[in-house]
Parts: C-alpha cells; structure tokens; sequence
C-alpha cells in the first residue's frame, strides 16, 4: 500500500506515550499501529516466539548440512524421524499459544 498522505493531529503527552508503548508492545510503528486501530483491524501480539523461531534456524542448518551431504554423496538415506518430530513438537506447541489480541 502506497503511503503518500499525512495526518497531523493534536494529542497530549500522555496519550502519545500510551500509544508509544502499545505500538512496542505490537511491534508496530505508530503509523502502523493508528491506522490499524483507527480501522478496526485485530492487532495481535506473539509472545515466546523468539524461542520457537531459533529452533527452527536450528533444524534448518541441520537440514541444510544432510542435504550438503547427501548432494556431495557423503550419505545416500538419511533418517529425518528426529527432524519430523521436533517440527512436530514445535507446530504443537505453537498451535497451543496462540497470539493474543491487544
């Protein structure tokens, strides 16, 4: 979406910190965060997510490596069962935490 308009509004210190900090809290620029709002569009926030996101770079190195080595011909059948059931474990786990909404 283009944005290629302003809008200036007068609002108090203390609203503006309010804001300020919910935007944070969402991971969302003010911009962002006030268009949603002043929308209507659901503003959700993830929390422990980071977690899940490293363990998943984790696995993918590792898949990356036994894809390396079975192009080089290193190893011709690798077993994936552990990888199946970290991912398993991850989308589990991510499915019972799911985003709250602000």
């Amino acid at each position: 979406m283009n944005k290629d308009k302003t809008l200036n509004i007068r609002i108090s210190t203390k609203d503006l910190n309010y804001i300020k900090q919910k935007s944070q809290k969402a991971k969302l620029t003010i911009t962002d965060y006030v268009t949603k709002c002043a929308l209507n569009k659901p503003i959700y926030v993830y929390d422990g997510y980071k977690e899940f996101l490293n363990e998943l770079r984790r696995i993918g190195v590792n898949v990356n490596q036994i894809a390396k080595a079975c192009n080089s011909g290193e190893i011709s059948n690798p077993n994936l069962v552990i990888f199946q059931r970290e991912l398993k474990n991850i989308w589990q786990s991510l499915k019972s935490k799911p985003p709250r909404e602000m």
